[in-house]
């Protein structure tokens, strides 16, 4: 009966040594894959203000149905608005005749070229209220606490530093004041026809955003090819420098 004691507890005690080990391995996955941080996304290229014919393209309206967009933004008469990476103002000038003569628009872009574009679209269809913004790639140039609006279209992940350009956004945000976030799925194959460096997961734009001291206000999945977040600044989120 000592014999069979002694031999359940060597086997309780090599149990105990052993599951050290197997924790650690069952952490680790096979071949250490998992438990290891995955890699951070990388920015893709800026796109060339000598692609902005992409801007302005035939069909752009139907397949990415600007009115969802702004219909989500819930714009109202008076409203100062700021589209980041306005580009020609394919957006920046719907979005001023929503918001009328008392309402105004800056429409950013780090490309002065873009800019140039851009004033030739607002002078040819008579569009008054579009101001435009030559921003850099930290700051795009916004006054503080002055934008009830904010918009961002498939422009976001060319940020080549979007942690200062998060917090430059969340500092011009005026009081109740929103961000519309619209980037093509990473997520299916609705969005396939646009490279991969141009796409976004939701994963990805949540870790980043939530990060960056946003809130998800909602989300809207109703586009052909594009997701569409709204975001707020987050309460308590501290202030840039």
């Amino acid at each position: 009966m000592k014999a069979r004691h002694h031999s359940i507890r060597l086997r309780l005690r090599d149990l105990s040594r052993a599951l050290p080990l197997a924790a650690l391995l069952l952490a680790c996955g096979p071949a250490g894959s998992q438990g290891v941080a995955a890699p951070k996304r990388e920015p893709a290229n800026v796109m060339s203000y000598e692609r902005a014919d992409w801007l302005e393209r035939e069909g752009r309206a139907e397949s990415e149905k600007p009115e969802v967009v702004i219909a989500a933004m819930e714009l109202k008469e008076g409203m100062t608005v700021a589209e980041i990476g306005a580009g020609t103002g394919f957006f920046s000038r719907r979005i001023a005749k929503v918001v009328g003569p008392t309402g105004k628009v800056y429409a950013e872009d780090i490309q002065p070229q873009m800019l140039d574009l851009l004033k030739q679209h607002t002078s040819k269809e008579g569009v008054t209220n579009v101001i435009p913004v030559l921003g850099a790639e930290t700051d795009p140039k916004l006054p503080a606490h002055g934008v009830d609006r904010v918009l961002l279209v498939d422009v976001y992940h060319e940020f080549q530093k979007p942690e200062p350009m998060l917090a430059a956004i969340r500092n011009c945000l005026a009081p109740g004041g929103t961000v519309a976030l619209v980037e093509y799925r990473l997520e299916g194959e609705s969005a396939s026809h646009i490279n991969i460096k141009h796409r976004m997961s939701v994963e990805q734009v949540l870790s980043e955003w939530n990060a960056g001291g946003f809130e998800l206000v909602r989300r809207i999945e109703t586009l052909p090819s594009q997701h569409i977040f709204i975001f707020s600044a987050r309460r308590g989120a501290r202030a840039p420098a």
